[in-house]
């Protein structure tokens, strides 16, 4: 049965109830009090269907298009899980940094020819050629280029070929053929390197300063001399000189070269010996010490001075060997030029002098 059929019997049933209490004869009290307590059920029932209907109308008067938005009591916080969900995969693969190349640098070492500054007559040929390293990380093959940049270009190609492979760190010499301009002053030209992308390259550490050839053309004519200085002249003096020399025993002295020597060869002009001897009564030690001329040499005594070579040229001299004392001796070497020798110590180890072998005559 049907809310709204059950909402229109209900008072019918309890209004009949109330007629019947009415209408019947006084009852006993018990069956009075049973007949109470059942409308009192039927009249309660009757509210509770009341109500029921009641919120059925509101129920069904309410658009059915627009819903009804909640109040802000009414919104309950939606739950929270209390487990975390699972992570979002994450890819672990590393970058890997892409090279993008060798790099191309120069390093300008030295000219090999032209030094800056070179003078030209005008119109004049020549070859520059610098001496370059590869400061970079790419090998130049011979698609790389010599290539003129800017300034004089005095009559160079516009670009040529590099020959051979320079591996990074080796040096090029990298000529080009130049012609000198026609007229006198400074010119300078500048060149680069270019590599097979295209790409020019040069000095620095940007690799973009441009290597250059710097000459200064003169005007034909003009003859620039040195600058003489005049000094006095003289004549050469001595070919040999020398003081304060030692010369060990048995070695032997060239006065022509100012040269000692342990063996007589043929250019050495005395030999010094020396030697201890007993002699007189009682005995005593005496010390020999002898100069021996060699290879055509001659000597004589002079006495306390320094003559010329004028002067031991007309004194009387020999081959024969000299018993040493401490003074000076002319002698003319195995040469034939004429000197002095002035002895100054002598012991049985070595001998001290000064000499001069002069010149002339």
């Amino acid at each position: 049965m049907s809310m709204k059929k059950l909402s229109v019997l209900l008072p019918v049933f309890v209004l009949g109830l109330a007629i019947l209490a009415c209408s019947l004869p006084t009852l006993n009290s018990d069956t009075q009090s049973a007949i109470d307590e059942k409308v009192q059920i039927a009249l309660q029932v009757e509210a509770a269907l009341q109500a029921t209907q009641a919120a059925a109308q509101v129920d069904v008067a309410a658009p059915q298009d627009e819903p009804i938005q909640p109040t802000n009591d009414q919104i309950q916080p939606t739950a929270v899980p209390t487990s975390a969900p699972p992570p979002t995969a994450v890819s672990t693969a590393t970058t890997v940094p892409v090279e993008t190349g060798c790099s191309d640098r120069v390093e300008f070492v030295t000219d090999v020819t032209v030094p800056d500054g070179s003078d030209f007559d005008p119109n004049e040929n020549f070859t520059k050629t610098w001496r370059l390293r590869n400061a970079g990380s790419c090998t130049w093959t011979s698609s790389y280029n010599l290539v003129f940049s800017h300034g004089d270009a005095m009559s160079g190609p516009a670009e040529k070929a590099l020959s051979g492979v320079v591996a990074p760190g080796q040096t090029l010499d990298l000529s080009v053929a130049l012609v000198a301009p026609g007229t006198a002053g400074g010119y300078q030209g500048y060149w680069l390197l270019r590599n097979s992308d295209g790409a020019l390259f040069g000095l620095g550490a940007n690799a973009n300063v441009a290597f250059w050839v710097e000459i200064e053309v003169i005007e034909p004519g003009i003859t620039f001399l040195p600058i003489i200085t005049l000094q006095p002249i003289f004549p050469l003096l001595y070919v040999s000189n020398g003081t304060g020399q030692s010369l060990a025993e048995t070695y032997c002295f060239d006065l022509d070269e100012g040269a000692v020597s342990m063996v007589c060869n043929p250019y050495t002009d005395f030999h010094y010996t020396a030697s201890m001897t007993l002699s007189g009564f009682p005995p005593t030690l005496k010390l020999t010490t002898v100069l021996d001329p060699v290879h055509g040499a001659v000597f004589g005594w002079h006495g306390g001075d320094i003559p010329s070579g004028a002067t031991c040229q007309g004194e009387a001299l020999g081959a024969a060997n000299i018993d040493l004392k401490n003074g000076v001796y002319c002698y003319r070497t195995s040469a034939g030029k004429y000197g002095y020798l002035k002895v100054t110590a002598r012991t049985v180890n070595y001998m001290t002098f000064d000499w001069g072998t002069y010149s002339l005559p």
